[in-house]
């Protein structure tokens, strides 16, 4: 683009000779050249420093590998490849007998559970109630047995032996059933005695358990993250799909915004700025300009990052030639639909530095839109 600059200028100058009837001659001629050399260099400068252009620039795309939380053999594939999904649509599903069958018996094992839990709950509270009854009966007993050996100790003992020997065989029988009885509702209470949260622990663990399972069994229907696309599947029914972050079933293409990301020389990074107008051009889109903004210049070339191996690193003399990474969001036009996520763009960058010569970037930027009609690479 800087040869049309040149171009211009000459044709420019070869006016100026015809319209004043400037004699060509050893001295006009120099002239010109040299005072084109210094206001076209002066102004290609001047244009590339505070208008920065790049040709590195594409429309990024992000990917989410789907990676099943369980494991099984896949039995259905979504055919709506290349459309338009909505959050939630059905990506595949896992064969979930195996699941099926888990969250069955666990439901199965707490329902069991919870009629021993009753069973035991009322085993002890009839061993409170006989507790209570012996108790009583123990009372009886032991009064009546304080009744007769005080009358024993009178002058005159007003109960023979054999009554008082039977009160004393009466109350005794009562005192072992009495520790009988408690010993009863002691293990019935140990029974029940582990608790969580003010539950049996058993029932609280297969409620634990329950929820485990019914989890794993809602993960064999993969489900579309948010809206987006699928593409490339080849997962088929009967394909094995496993717990492994490396191995995804297939790539998921959200919907994000418009965003491209252009790399720009590091001698423009003191003119980049956030918030700076920017217009980028597409090679599948000739013609065709669209503005766009400047929200974020990134804080790392990323051929300069280093990470300890346990070995001495020397600098990286490819850091030298990489650029700046800027993103851009496109202002939202309906053309954009048609681009295939992940294409290359061209863009330029309109500080607030030197505003004039931002009309020289403008057409030089419609210029290169125009030249994407042609097909110079058959």
């Amino acid at each position: 683009m800087d040869l049309l600059i040149i171009l211009s200028y000459v044709a420019l100058s070869y006016g100026v000779f015809k319209l004043f009837r400037i004699p060509i001659n050893k001295w006009t001629v120099p002239t010109a050249v040299l005072g084109g050399i210094f206001i076209v260099g002066a102004l290609i400068l001047g244009m590339n420093y505070n208008h920065p252009y790049t040709y590195r620039a594409q429309k990024i795309a992000i990917s989410v590998p789907i990676v099943p939380q369980v494991s099984g053999v896949i039995v259905e594939v979504t055919d709506k490849t290349n459309m338009l999904l909505h959050k939630g649509d059905v990506l595949f599903r896992l064969d979930d007998t195996r699941y099926r069958a888990r969250l069955n018996k666990l439901q199965a094992d707490l329902a069991s559970t919870q009629a021993d839990v009753r069973t035991r709950q009322a085993a002890l509270q009839e061993s409170s109630a006989n507790v209570q009854r012996v108790y009583a009966e123990y009372e009886r007993t032991r009064k009546d047995y304080q009744r007769y050996a005080k009358g024993a100790t009178m002058a005159v003992n007003p109960f023979s032996e054999q009554d008082i020997s039977h009160a004393q065989q009466q109350f005794q029988a009562q005192s072992a059933a009495l520790k009988v009885a408690k010993s009863q509702l002691q293990q019935a209470r140990e029974q029940l005695s582990g608790h969580y949260n003010g539950e049996d622990a058993r029932i609280a663990s297969l409620k634990s358990q329950i929820a485990e399972a019914t989890y794993n069994l809602e993960q064999t229907i993969i489900r579309a993250p948010s809206d987006g696309y699928v593409t490339q599947v080849l997962a088929r029914p009967g394909t094995t799909a496993v717990r492994l972050p490396f191995k995804p079933v297939m790539t998921f293409i959200p919907q994000q915004k418009r965003q491209v990301v252009a790399v720009f020389r590091q001698n423009s990074i003191l003119r980049l700025a956030q918030g700076d107008k920017a217009e980028v051009v597409f090679n599948g889109l000739p013609g065709k300009i669209y503005g766009g903004s400047v929200t974020r210049v990134l804080p790392v070339v990323p051929s300069g990052s280093y990470q300890a191996s346990g070995v001495l690193q020397g600098l990286n003399v490819g850091a030298q030639q990489e650029g700046v990474y800027v993103m851009i969001d496109l202002d939202p036009v309906p053309d954009l639909d048609k681009l295939p996520d992940g294409v290359t763009a061209q863009t330029a960058v309109y500080t607030e530095h030197f505003e004039h010569l931002s009309i020289m970037r403008k057409v030089l930027l419609r210029m290169t839109s125009w030249l994407h009609y042609l097909y110079l690479d058959h």
